[in-house]
C-alpha cells in the first residue's frame, strides 16, 4: 500500500468518511501531494538533494496517481525545487485526495456515498470499510517512534503536520515521535538521504 494511501486511512473520519486534518492551515490535498513524494523516495524513482528533487524514470508504476505524478515531475525536468513539486503535483493532479479515496473505494477498503442530489457541490463521503487496513497503517505510524525509515517517519511528519498525532500515540510514543521530528530538523542539509527529504518536507509544509 502506498504512503499516501495508508495517509489517507489515518486522516480519514471512521465513521462521517470525510479527511479530518486539525490545522486550519494544512489542505489534505498538499499533505496527500507530500505522501506521493515519498511514494516516489521510497521507490527510489526520486532524488533528492539541496533542496531539490529530480525524478527518475525507472519502471512504470501500476498506480494512477504515481503515474500522473512522475510525469509531472519528469516534464518539469531535474533540479526542481521541493515546494514548486509539491505545487506541481498538487494542482496537476485535481483533487489528489479525493483520488487516493476513490483507490481505497474500488480495492474495497472504503464505502463510497455519493453527494446528496439537493448538494451537488458536495463531496462523497467514504466510511471505512476494511478496519485490518486502517489498523495496519496505525501500527506503521506507531514504528516510527523505534525507527526513521522513510514510510514510518513520512506517516508521523505528515500526521504531525495535520494535527493528528496526539490521538495516534501514548504519551510514550509522542515524546518519542516529537524528538524525531525535531532531530529532523538538523539532517535536512545532509546531502542525498531520506532524512535530509523529511526534514525539508517537513519545513516546506510548516513553513506554508
Amino acid at each position: 500500500m502506498l504512503i499516501a494511501e495508508q495517509l489517507m486511512l489515518l486522516l480519514l473520519d471512521p465513521e462521517r468518511g470525510e479527511l479530518d486534518v486539525r490545522r486550519d492551515a494544512t489542505d489534505p490535498d498538499r499533505l496527500a501531494a507530500a505522501a506521493v513524494l515519498l511514494d516516489l523516495a521510497e521507490q527510489r524513482s526520486l532524488g533528492y538533494r539541496s533542496g531539490h528533487v529530480a525524478f527518475f524514470s525507472r519502471f512504470p508504476s501500476g498506480h494512477a496517481v504515481l503515474s500522473a505524478a512522475g510525469e509531472t515531475l519528469a516534464a518539469a525536468g531535474p533540479g526542481l525545487p521541493l515546494s514548486s513539486a509539491l505545487d506541481l503535483i498538487e494542482t496537476r493532479i485535481k483533487s489528489i485526495s479525493r483520488a487516493l479515496l476513490e483507490g481505497l473505494h474500488r480495492r474495497d477498503l472504503l464505502h463510497r456515498l455519493p453527494r446528496p442530489v439537493w448538494w451537488p457541490w458536495g463531496a462523497p463521503k467514504y466510511p471505512l470499510r476494511s478496519l485490518q487496513a486502517r489498523n495496519e497503517a496505525i501500527s506503521v505510524l506507531q514504528a516510527s517512534t523505534q525507527r526513521s525509515a522513510l514510510r514510518e517517519g513520512g506517516l508521523v511528519l505528515l500526521i504531525d503536520c495535520a494535527g493528528r498525532l496526539a490521538g495516534f500515540l501514548d504519551a510514550e510514543g509522542h515524546t518519542r515521535a516529537t524528538t524525531m521530528l525535531l532531530s529532523l530538523d538538523q539532517r535536512r542539509d545532509r546531502p542525498d538521504s531520506n532524512d535530509a527529504l523529511l526534514g525539508a518536507l517537513r519545513t516546506t509544509l510548516l513553513d506554508e
